[in-house]
């Protein structure tokens, strides 16, 4: 269905402007009403609804993976326009203090009418002392 092709291929520009970091055209991307949850006890964990928090959360994103690159493993979309649902298995590598960092991640999108209204983000917190030797938990950036 072209709807779905259509929706595909707005994710994975929007991953690639993550990767390329232009927030500005992330961004856009969203509803000026999104929700974005993080789950976990993490240090991008959170839960947000305004769109300038959402920014302060890519920004932050970006200071501690600062050349995130993406793998989408699997991609189902589902639904009309006015009510589309993504969910996607996600490979990602950066570098974390100069050390090298792998993890995956399930993403849950909502969208309206091509625009992001919900954005839940699962990713492996537990499980991060096998990629690369690396600690098990990303460096503290609170008060941020």
């Amino acid at each position: 269905m072209i709807i779905a092709r259509i929706a595909r291929h707005l994710y994975l520009e929007g991953l690639r402007e993550l990767e390329r970091n232009d927030l500005d055209a992330l961004l856009m991307r969203f509803d000026d009403e999104a929700t974005l949850i993080f789950v976990g006890d993490a240090p991008l964990g959170t839960e947000l609804s305004a769109s300038a928090d959402v920014r302060l959360w890519f920004e932050r994103f970006r200071r501690l993976l600062p050349d995130p690159r993406f793998e989408v493993q699997r991609l189902l979309v589902s639904g009309p326009p006015w009510n589309q649902r993504l969910a996607a298995h996600v490979l990602i590598s950066s570098t974390v203090d100069g050390e090298p960092y792998q993890n995956q991640f399930a993403h849950f999108l909502r969208l309206r009418w091509g625009k992001v209204t919900d954005d839940l983000i699962l990713e492996d917190t537990l499980d991060r002392t096998r990629f690369g030797g690396h600690s098990s938990k990303l460096p503290d950036v609170s008060g941020e």
